[in-house]
């Protein structure tokens, strides 16, 4: 029989953990609120979690006023921009406004975790904060309370103060985050959270996994913290051992793919070869009016160097 858990989802991005306790088969989670300022991945949760469909935001009958609509995302900060210092929401109307509403209606979305004062009761908190400022993809800039991202950490110890205080600690708490987090630079940091988590009455178990450990076809390790409340905790908390569902790469490739994910023609003609003399030639685009090369291309191209990929080559290909 499962046991039956309420939850909240701090980060809650678009459910994963919500998601991955389910598939324990377990745990049977009721959410009783989230907290995220994303809108389109809160919009994401509403629609895996909550079943929100285009036909439901056009029939849902219960809008307050456009005024309010916004008021209520604006000083959640849902859709804030941090770079740019504004929200899209301020001038938003019709049927964007609306999805955006209803989904953080449906997902019990608290929008920002520094404006929230307390949480309801509830058995079960996942809080896989922010990740940028100690991923090895990132600046880390490190776990500064009140000025990175990733020092949103401090907003879970203020918010567990506040429910020890009122004697509503949860009996539960769930840490995912990049593997860097127990890296050299910032265990002495991680060590000390799970001695705030100890003196906050949890005891925490935790561990590096790895996704190719958990039947899953990825190389990704990350690392997991469990904690749970002293008075109930049994001290026989371990961490699974590895398996193997035998899923590769290929299992989850498409035998067929939509035309659309190939390369126009027009892209096609642009690629050239850069210079028949390299010794290993590149294929590449090298014409200015479709690309500019930088000098460090250019070195790479001559040592038979291809430049990394970017998120924008599904325009112009830079290199193949």
């Amino acid at each position: 029989m499962k046991e039956k858990l309420t939850m909240i989802e701090l980060f809650s991005g678009i459910g994963a953990q919500k998601l991955g306790t389910d598939l324990t088969g377990v745990f049977d989670c009721e959410v009783v609120a989230t907290a995220d300022i994303e809108k389109d991945a809160m919009v994401s949760y509403a629609a895996i979690h909550n079943g929100l469909t285009n036909e439901m935001i056009d029939s849902y009958e219960n809008y307050p006023s456009v005024q309010q609509m916004r008021n209520e995302l604006i000083e959640k900060n849902i859709g804030f921009d941090f770079k740019k210092m504004t929200n899209p929401i301020a001038r938003m109307k019709g049927r964007n406004l609306k999805k955006y509403y209803l989904a953080m209606v449906m997902s019990k979305n608290l929008g920002d975790i520094s404006k929230i004062s307390e949480l309801p009761l509830a058995d079960f908190w996942t809080y896989s904060f922010p990740c940028q400022d100690i991923s090895v993809a990132g600046k880390q800039a490190g776990i500064v309370q009140g000025e990175t991202r990733s020092g949103l950490l401090y907003e879970i110890e203020r918010l567990l103060v506040k429910a020890k205080e009122s004697d509503t600690l949860p009996k539960y708490l769930l840490l995912e985050n990049v593997k860097n987090l127990v890296g050299k630079k910032f265990k002495e940091q991680f060590d000390d959270w799970i001695t705030r988590l100890d003196e906050l009455g949890f005891n925490t178990y935790w561990s590096v996994v790895n996704a190719k450990d958990c039947g899953i076809a990825q190389n990704r390790e990350r690392v997991f913290a469990v904690s749970i409340r002293k008075d109930i905790d049994t001290k026989q908390f371990e961490f699974m051992k590895p398996f193997d569902l035998g899923l590769r790469l290929r299992d989850f490739l498409d035998d067929e793919v939509d035309e659309k994910y190939y390369l126009s023609q027009k892209i096609q003609d642009r690629l050239q070869i850069t210079d028949p003399t390299f010794e290993k030639s590149i294929i590449g685009t090298t014409k200015p009016e479709f690309r500019t090369i930088g000098q460090r291309d250019l070195v790479y191209q001559k040592e038979g160097i291809m430049g990394t990929l970017v998120a924008t080559d599904y325009k112009q290909p830079k290199q193949i």
